[in-house]
């Protein structure tokens, strides 16, 4: 009776504790969703003066340049002009940011004080996208288009971020010096997340071969890095520790170099979440650390689980690679012939030197399962060809981003050694362009099909009675995320 009470107050305390995490969370996202922005009420409505900051990095575009500025401060419509521009002087703040197009000569940098001149429009979505869910996430509820501009004052954003922007910048400029495109779009997208310099007919083959996500910065990505270094540390014959902590300076490396973006910066927590389960072969804890690191990203930013598609993807990848690969590795090299499994696949098919494939092949299977629903949801197609593009491209993918990244980085300092190295990764991003170029073409590459969100509900819940039922067939599943294999 004892034990009976006691199993039924543990239920009631879980239960009253996600009762309590669901309405706080509910709270949170409500206290953020109202907070639009006190500037959003001047949109459509009139030319108007304010002052701003340029508060991220510049998008540089074929024909123009975007600007996400912030620390607004406006001239009501009625008030005299200034007669300096120094922030404060006749101007109000305000809350919110605003995504200011303009053209490419002059260029603004981060940090940099402008005075802007024109019209506040509201984001407009268009049919199969919604472009001011895209933008609230950061906070961007109005944009100006091409408006007057007057430079204030430079210089005056966050010196160690104002570095990491240069820093990135010399590494992009040197991408760009040692390829042409699109083999250096391609390797600014996997390395970068950068989606310029794509033709939108190769961004079109992206979408049907369902390779979107390798140009999409996640901790799957970064996962692709440390585990290729973990794979090179090895070879070296460095001690298993050793290696772990080498792969994750390299990850703070990474980001370092890549500008430390919102969205670098989430993806690296990923990638370490998942090389910290590889190395201490512990599910509870990578589970508790996973969900731990993504309420504390949605608390910080509530917008962020609902209109910031990266991060939806990051997550997802990961949750595939903690709890659907381990699942998938036990199917692949159970030893009972008379299950429904792949073993004789295994056995009779894969050596030792194609161990690599298999494992590539998990890890593909994973991170797609986990993130189908988000793929199809919000690009409008189910991609019948993505198994196979992925596993062509996939066994690819960390040879090209450890070569790219160190051309790159040696193109920085010796421009003639990194054209060299260029030529490694050349090969390997010629390769992986025309593979999606050519199975974009098949037929029936990719239907047209739409999804509604609880479509998507139903499918993930399925998902986890599929992972609960196997977790309990297999009993213990160990964490053993697939990419490099490991020696001790």
């Amino acid at each position: 009776m004892a034990t009976l009470f006691w199993k039924r107050q543990q239920k009631v305390a879980i239960a009253g504790f996600c009762l309590i995490i669901l309405v706080g969370g509910a709270w949170r996202f409500e206290a953020a969703a109202q907070k639009t922005g006190s500037f959003k009420q001047f949109n459509e409505k009139g030319r108007i003066i304010f002052q701003a900051k340029v508060i991220e990095e510049p998008d540089v575009r074929s024909d123009n340049i975007r600007y996400k500025v912030g620390a607004i401060s406006y001239k009501p419509f009625d008030a005299p002009r200034p007669a300096g521009l120094a922030q404060g002087i006749n101007f109000i703040e305000a809350e919110g940011n605003v995504l200011l197009v303009a053209k490419k000569y002059p260029e603004y940098h981060y940090g940099d004080w402008l005075e802007i001149t024109g019209q506040l429009k509201m984001p407009k979505s268009a049919e199969d996208f919604d472009y001011q869910k895209y933008l609230a996430k950061d906070d961007i509820h109005s944009v100006i288009y091409y408006p007057e501009i007057k430079l204030v004052a430079a210089h005056q954003g966050n010196f160690v971020k104002e570095k990491l922007f240069w820093l990135k910048n010399k590494f992009e400029n040197s991408i760009s010096q040692i390829l042409v495109e699109p083999q250096s779009a391609l390797l600014d997208g996997l390395l970068l997340g950068e989606k310029r310099g794509f033709s939108q007919e190769l961004m079109n083959d992206f979408g049907r071969t369902g390779t979107t996500h390798i140009i999409a910065l996640s901790g799957y990505n970064i996962t692709i890095i440390a585990f290729s270094l973990i794979g090179l540390f090895n070879f070296f014959m460095l001690r298993r520790t050793v290696s772990f902590w080498l792969a994750v300076a390299a990850i703070v490396l990474f980001v370092v170099m890549t500008g430390a973006s919102a969205s670098v910066v989430r993806a690296a927590v990923m990638g370490i979440l998942i090389l910290v389960a590889r190395q201490s072969s512990r599910l509870y804890s990578i589970r508790n650390a996973l969900v731990f690191a993504g309420a504390l990203m949605i608390w910080l930013n509530p917008k962020v689980l609902t209109f910031d598609l990266g991060f939806q993807l990051s997550f997802a990848a990961t949750w595939g690679l903690i709890y659907i690969a381990p699942i998938l590795q036990e199917w692949f090299t159970t030893k009972k012939e008379s299950d429904f499994s792949l073993a004789w696949l295994t056995k009779r098919t894969f050596d030792k030197s194609l161990k690599s494939l298999r494992e590539i092949l998990i890890a593909t299977l994973s991170a797609q399962v986990a993130v189908l629903p988000l793929l199809v949801i919000n690009f409008g197609q189910l991609s019948l060809i993505a198994p196979l593009a992925n596993v062509l491209i996939l066994l690819f993918v960390p040879a090209t981003m450890f070569w790219g990244f160190l051309a790159g980085l040696v193109g920085i300092f010796w421009l003639g050694l990194g054209k060299i190295l260029g030529w490694v990764v050349w090969l390997f991003l010629t390769y992986e362009i025309k593979v999606i170029e050519i199975l974009a073409e098949a037929p029936l590459a990719a239907l047209k099909f739409k999804w509604s969100w609880w479509g998507g509900a139903v499918y993930y819940l399925l998902l986890i009675y599929f992972i609960w039922y196997f977790s309990r067939r297999y009993q213990k599943i160990l964490i053993n995320v697939p990419v490099v294999k490991e020696q001790n």
